[in-house]
């Protein structure tokens, strides 16, 4: 009987590690996060120069979000759902992301009001590689807790 629970813990072992190694992120996602990631946050520059300007930035940011989301599960064959954050792993990685969003967007909108584009370009363009960082290291511990089995809450 041992024998066969070996089998059986072997087995979904090899089947999770093999989920987990389809849920890698191919190139044309990373560069399509940082492509979402300075969208959202041209927000703050949207709303300071262009009337309605914030909301076409937020409508195409979350459109882009969502269809990026869609090509990973259908080219992956893994939907992990828009919820990830429920994996313990990825917990961290939702936090600091949502930090950068908060410092950045208030930084942003504290320059744009002092006069300062050109600075608030660069701490735009700096935040979205920040968050698109923080999201492939989300989607690297999903995977982790998918390859360990640790399940989502």
């Amino acid at each position: 009987m041992s024998d066969q629970a070996e089998n059986v813990t072997e087995l979904l072992r090899a089947q999770r590690a093999r989920l987990a190694g389809r849920l890698r992120a191919p190139w044309w996602y990373v560069a399509g996060s940082v492509a979402v990631m300075a969208l959202a946050f041209a927000m703050p520059i949207g709303a300071h120069y262009l009337v309605g300007g914030a909301i076409w930035c937020v409508l195409l940011s979350i459109a882009a979000f969502l269809l990026l989301h869609y090509a990973m599960s259908r080219a992956s064959g893994v939907d992990v759902g828009l919820q990830t954050w429920r994996f313990p792993s990825g917990r961290v990685w939702t936090l600091a992301m949502a930090a950068v969003i908060l410092a950045a967007t208030s930084g942003e909108a504290l320059l744009l009001d002092h006069g300062l584009l050109g600075l608030a370009i660069t701490v735009g363009a700096v935040a979205a590689l920040t968050a698109a960082v923080c999201w492939q290291g989300h989607m690297r511990a999903v995977s982790r807790d998918l390859e360990t089995g640790t399940a989502a809450r």
